[in-house]
C-alpha cells in the first residue's frame, strides 16, 4: 500500500485514524497501530509479513541476550550477523550468484529472489537497537511489545525515515492528543502528497521517454534534461513520501525525525549529506564511519579518507544490489574524501564554484542510479559529454511547455524561500496564514485528482 493511493487515502487512513482515537489509552492505541501496521504491510508483501515480525521479535531477543547475560559481545555478534545474512539472502545474493558464480553450477543462476519492501530500513533499525543495548547507550526494553511496534510501525516502515529507539520510546509508552500537531501532521501530508503526484510523477514520465530511448538519437541537450529531471524526480519522490510520513506520524501523535533539508542548495558534498537521507547519514556515521575511522586512526588522513570510501561505496549497494550503485556510493565517497583531506577548505572560499561543483557531481552521479547496467551508464554520460549525432532529436521531440514550466517549479521548490523572504507585520503574516490555507486546499485537490485519473506512481525509493 502507498501513500498516494485512493485505498490509503480515502479508505486505510480515515479509518486508522477513527479507530486510534476512539480507544482510550496508549496501551490500546499502541496494539491497534501494530494491527494497522501489520495490514499497511501485507497489503502489499502478504506471507513476507511474518519476516518483519520475526525481525522485530529477534531484535528484542537479542537485547535481551545482550544485557542480561556475561556474553554479551558473542551475543552482539550473533545478533548483527543474523540481521545482515538476512539482509544479504533477500537482498543481495540474486546479484552475489550472478556476478561471482558460474551459470552451469548447480542451477543456482535459475532462482528467482523475491526482496521485501522496506527490508533495508527495518533490518538497520533493528541492528541500531540491539548495538545501542550493547553500547549502553540506551537501556534494554523490558517489554517486547514496544521494539516489535518501533520496528514494524508503519509511518516509517517501507523507506524511512531510519528511526533510533531513544528517540521513539517515549512518545511509544506516553503520548497525547494535540491539535496543534495533528493539524500540521495534515498540513505535511499535503505538501508530501503533492510533491510526489504533481512533480515526482510527470517528471518520471518525461524522463522515461528521454532515458530510456536508443542512445542514438539522444543528443547532448536531451540527455543533460533528462538526467536533471531524473534528479528533481528522486528528490521529490522521496522527499514527498518522507513529509506523507511525517505527517502521518503526527497524526498519530510521534514526531519523526526530519529526513531532507533542501540538499541541492549545498556547496559541497559533506553538506550534501547533512541534508540528503539525513537518517540514513547518521546511520552510517554512527555504525560504519565511526568504528572504522577510530580502527585506521593511525593512519591519520588515509584512514579517514579509506573510512568514507568504505562507508559510501557500502552505502550505494544499500540503495540496491548492483555495479551501477556501488560506482554511485564509491564516486560519493571519494569526493567525500578529498573535501576532508583538502577540498573542504577551497570550497568555502569558492562559494560560486561550490554550487556548481556539487550540482555537477550529484547529477552526473545520478546516471548511475537511474540507468540499468554499466554499459547503459557510460554511453548516456558519453552522450552528455559529445557533440550530437547525425541522427540524434531536439528537445522540441521530447519537451512541451508544461515540461518545461515542471522543471522549472521544480527548481523553485528546491529553494528554502520561506527562509529567506520574511514577513514583518502581523498583517502580511495572518495574510500569508489564509493564502497558505488556500494553496493547500488547491493542491490536494489536484493532487486527489491526479491519483484517481493517473496510472503511474511508483516509489523509486521502494526498489532500495
Amino acid at each position: 500500500m502507498v501513500y498516494s493511493s485512493v485505498v490509503f487515502l480515502f479508505y486505510f487512513l480515515p479509518l486508522l485514524l477513527a479507530g486510534y482515537y476512539l480507544l482510550p489509552g496508549t496501551r490500546l492505541k499502541n496494539i491497534f497501530l501494530f494491527l494497522a501496521s501489520m495490514l499497511f504491510y501485507a497489503w502489499g508483501e502478504g506471507k513476507l509479513l511474518i519476516l518483519l515480525l520475526g525481525i522485530g521479535a529477534s531484535a528484542w531477543f537479542f537485547s535481551f541476550l545482550i544485557a542480561k547475560t556475561k556474553l554479551k559481545k558473542l551475543f552482539i555478534y550473533i545478533a548483527v550477523i543474523t540481521f545482515i545474512l538476512v539482509l544479504v539472502y533477500y537482498k543481495y545474493l540474486g546479484f552475489l550468484i550472478s556476478n561471482f558464480i558460474p551459470s552451469n553450477v548447480g542451477g543456482l543462476s535459475g532462482i528467482k529472489f523475491i526482496m521485501p519492501i522496506g527490508v533495508s530500513f527495518f533490518i538497520f533499525q533493528a541492528i541500531s537497537y540491539v548495538l545501542d543495548v550493547f553500547r549502553k547507550n540506551k537501556r534494554f526494553e523490558k517489554n517486547p511489545m514496544y521494539v516489535v511496534l518501533y520496528i514494524t510501525m508503519f509511518p516509517q516502515l517501507i523507506s524511512g525515515p531510519l528511526v533510533r529507539y531513544h528517540e521513539m520510546e517515549s512518545q511509544l509508552k506516553s503520548r497525547t492528543f494535540d491539535f496543534e500537531r495533528f493539524i500540521e501532521g495534515i498540513k505535511r501530508f499535503i505538501i508530501g502528497l503533492a510533491k510526489k503526484v504533481l512533480i515526482a510523477n510527470p517528471l518520471g514520465l518525461l524522463v522515461g521517454q528521454i532515458m530510456d530511448t536508443e542512445i542514438k538519437f539522444l543528443g547532448p541537450s536531451v540527455a543533460w534534461i533528462g538526467i536533471i529531471a531524473f534528479t528533481l524526480q528522486l528528490y521529490f519522490d522521496f522527499s514527498g513520501y518522507t513529509d506523507m510520513a511525517i505527517g502521518v506520524g503526527k497524526m498519530l501523535g510521534f514526531d519523526l525525525p526530519e529526513n531532507f533539508n533542501f540538499p541541492y542548495i549545498s556547496r559541497s558534498i559533506s553538506e550534501f549529506w547533512r541534508r540528503w537521507h539525513i537518517t540514513l547519514s547518521g546511520w552510517l556515521r554512527d555504525y560504519i564511519f565511526m568504528p572504522l575511522s577510530l580502527n585506521l586512526r593511525r593512519w591519520r588522513n588515509a584512514g579517514v579518507f579509506i573510512a568514507l570510501m568504505i562507508t559510501f561505496t557500502l552505502c550505494g549497494i544499500w540503495h540496491n544490489p548492483g555495479w551501477n550503485f556501488l560506482i554511485w556510493g564509491a564516486i560519493h565517497g571519494f569526493f567525500l574524501g578529498l573535501e576532508q583531506l583538502f577540498l573542504g577548505k577551497y570550497l568555502a572560499k569558492l562559494k560560486a564554484f561550490s554550487i556548481f561543483y556539487l550540482l555537477f557531481i550529484i547529477i552526473t552521479s545520478f546516471v548511475f542510479v537511474r540507468t540499468t547496467d554499466l554499459q547503459q551508464a557510460f554511453c548516456y554520460l558519453g552522450v552528455m559529454f559529445s557533440p550530437a549525432g547525425s541522427i540524434a532529436l531536439g528537445p522540441e521531440s521530447f519537451l512541451a511547455n508544461q515540461h518545461i514550466a515542471l522543471i522549472i517549479l521544480g527548481i523553485i521548490c528546491c529553494i528554502p524561500w520561506h527562509k529567506i523572504v520574511v514577513f514583518k507585520t502581523k498583517y502580511l503574516v495572518k495574510m500569508m496564514g489564509v493564502v497558505s490555507l488556500l494553496f493547500l486546499m488547491i493542491i490536494f485537490l489536484l493532487s486527489t485528482m491526479a491519483i484517481t485519473s493517473e496510472t503511474y506512481n511508483p516509489f523509486l525509493y521502494f526498489k532500495f
